[in-house]
């Protein structure tokens, strides 16, 4: 699959390319192997199939994704403060980053928008349901297997809702105050 994003004068091409197998001859393993890029055979019906709740738990746990999102992944109404993260960028326009809310509410991951493979490239690639690209402060996992990205997206389906509505986040030349 191609996904293709016109800003300005700029073209970016992302190209997701996903395609592996997840079990053999001896029938399904219980952990998906690294993906294969190389591959252009798309079948990822058996890893979907593997994905545990439990695993997606862990892995948002280990990347530490509360860090930002909070510890209900509920994201956050306020900009986001590290000191790792800067708060302008290199010509001095303002950042501002919300983390979005990951439930599975309305204002979260429950819109329509917002399928598996979605999130899925959201999570490896910073596209967005809508084709954008996520801010770049945003951490990306594009080597994660199919696993578990499908273990976290599992994960996150299973948190109760929390009706949250969290402010578009501000990235230029990304994500701008004019496109609010």
């Amino acid at each position: 699959m191609t996904w293709t994003r016109v800003i300005g004068a700029t073209t970016f091409v992302i190209v997701a390319a996903m395609g592996w197998a997840c079990g053999g001859d001896d029938g399904p393993t219980t952990v998906c192997p690294a993906d294969d890029k190389s591959t252009t055979t798309v079948d990822e019906s058996q890893c979907k199939a593997l994905a545990t709740v439990e695993q997606g738990q862990q892995s948002v746990t280990t990347r530490g994704c509360p860090s930002c999102h909070g510890a209900d992944m509920s994201g956050s109404t306020s900009i986001l403060v590290r000191s790792t993260v800067p708060t302008t960028t290199v010509l001095g326009a303002a950042i501002e980053l919300y983390p979005p809310n990951l439930t599975p509410d309305p204002t979260g991951i429950a819109a329509a928008k917002w399928t598996d493979d979605a999130l899925a490239l959201a999570i490896r690639n910073g596209i967005d349901a809508d084709s954008e690209t996520l801010c770049p402060q945003m951490q990306h996992f594009s080597t994660m297997n199919d696993y578990e990205v499908y273990s976290i997206v599992k994960y996150l389906r299973s948190l109760p809702a929390v009706a949250k509505k969290v402010p578009r986040s501000v990235c230029p030349p990304t994500k701008t105050k004019e496109q609010q």
